[in-house]
């Protein structure tokens, strides 16, 4: 049975690193980095301490731009 439709190949397929998987990875990055700074939002001077990091420090990192920092 003959058809005109054609399949793709495995070269005809977008790279493994392609455009689209760039973004979503960049994404989930950016996404990433939002979560951890709510979390350090929410965290008390002691246990800021605790982590090596001073509260300025805390502010300065929370204070980023999601998208952009």
């Amino acid at each position: 049975m003959t058809t005109d439709v054609e399949l793709l190949t495995t070269r005809d397929r977008a790279p493994s690193g392609g455009f689209v998987r760039r973004c979503v990875m960049r994404l989930n990055l950016y996404f990433s980095k939002r979560r951890e700074r709510l979390v350090l939002s929410g965290l008390s001077d002691d246990q800021l301490r605790d982590i090596g990091v001073s509260p300025s420090e805390a502010r300065t990192e929370v204070n980023k731009s999601w998208f952009w920092g």
